[in-house]
């Protein structure tokens, strides 16, 4: 089961208020199946957050240890002021165990009962810490997508209704208690679009984000809103955000003699498809359509230097200056335009040839300047070299 949490607090107070956000991905386990990186849809939220003028930290692969470290430390900056504004955002594997709903860490044997209940983060003893914190209102959003094994007499499907409910909070699940979603983005998709509206209130965003996933799920996936005295504050957009999904014309892409685009039949004879102008496809066939193209799969160091080349500044996700750097080059407008004008798009992980491990392969995200690894069998962009 994969699901999203986010607790959001709000935004029409002053701007020395303060406004935290903790973004919470977890993909890697060690007991039960992978997930698909979470990286892009966390940058996503990032930036739409800090137009918002919240702090964000990003948090990835927590085992038991460091999700419940990052909740206290998140707690910690939230009771800093009771007027404190915070986000939560989780992103990974959930349960439930006895009707009570689990976070579920990267090192959890969620097979055996025991071990969810006294190793995976309670949902509710979060919500209690988050409300010891004594700040004024919290937005949580569950987002459960995935059915977990749990394999032990009282594990049932999907996430039970949350009992710790914080003053002031406004509570979504993404879909109704007890029901399992499917795996998608509409409700991250949805949950970006409507906090990024200027002039509306919180208390009506649940009901938003809950209409437009019924709406595009055919009502198959129907999020659950829960509020507990919410005040009368309206979210304040600081900036413009873009669109979830901007229809931009493909245009042509600048490629010198070292760089292959690969043809379309080329593309979709070796289970490829194109995108955008760009052949995409998992790393065993990005491999396979680079060769037939007449080239291979770039290395680590040859996309690198294409990065440093423009003016960027690399970086590797997870390293403690990512979150800098990848601003940077993101504001960076000189940069910006060398890597796109060099044919490379901001929006696309790009595959390197370099393996991280059996089930995983290194690929560059140019917009932020930085790599990251992915699952072999997850569908990334293939522009080969000779």
């Amino acid at each position: 089961m994969r699901f999203i949490l986010l607790l959001l607090i709000t935004l029409t107070l002053s701007n020395a208020q303060n406004r935290e956000a903790l973004l919470i991905g977890n993909s890697n386990y060690k007991h039960i199946s992978n997930l698909d990186d979470p990286s892009y849809n966390l940058n996503r939220l990032k930036k739409t957050l800090k137009v918002l003028n919240f702090k964000v930290k990003i948090r990835t692969n927590l085992n038991s240890e460091n999700l419940e470290s990052a909740i206290d430390n998140f707690a910690s900056r939230l009771s800093r002021s009771s007027d404190t504004i915070g986000l939560l955002y989780y992103t990974g594997h959930g349960c439930q165990v006895d009707y009570q709903g689990y976070l579920v860490p990267t090192n959890v044997d969620t097979q055996k009962k025991l071990k969810i209940k006294y190793n995976a983060l309670n949902i509710n003893k979060m919500l209690e810490t988050l409300k010891e914190a004594g700040n004024r209102v919290n937005m949580v959003f569950l987002d459960a997508c995935r059915d977990v094994p749990t394999g032990a007499k009282g594990g049932t499907k999907g996430l039970g209704q949350p009992v710790a409910r914080p003053k002031g909070s406004l509570i979504v699940y993404a879909t109704e208690s007890g029901k399992v979603a499917n795996d998608n983005s509409k409700f991250i998709n949805s949950l970006i679009e409507n906090i990024s509206k200027p002039n509306q209130s919180i208390r009506n965003i649940g009901d938003n984000i809950s209409n437009d996933v019924a709406q595009k799920s055919a009502y198959a996936q129907i999020p659950e809103v829960y509020t507990k005295l919410l005040p009368s504050i309206v979210l304040k957009r600081g900036g413009y955000v873009p669109p979830i999904e901007p229809v931009v014309p493909v245009t042509p892409l600048v490629i010198t003699s070292k760089w292959i685009v690969s043809t379309n039949s080329i593309c979709k004879a070796n289970g490829g498809k194109i995108y955008k102008g760009v052949c995409q496809a998992n790393w065993k066939n990005a491999k396979k359509i680079c060769s037939t193209s007449g080239g291979r799969l770039p290395t680590r160091s040859e996309l690198r230097k294409v990065v440093v080349d423009c003016g960027g500044l690399f970086t590797t996700y997870g390293d403690k200056d990512w979150d800098s750097l990848t601003d940077k080059n993101i504001a960076n407008k000189s940069y910006q335009s060398c890597y796109k004008q060099k044919g490379f798009r901001d929006n696309d992980w790009y595959w390197t040839s370099e393996e991280k491990d059996s089930s995983q392969a290194w690929n560059v995200y140019f917009d932020g300047g930085g790599d990251n690894w992915g699952n072999k069998s997850d569908t990334y962009s293939a522009l080969c070299v000779q």
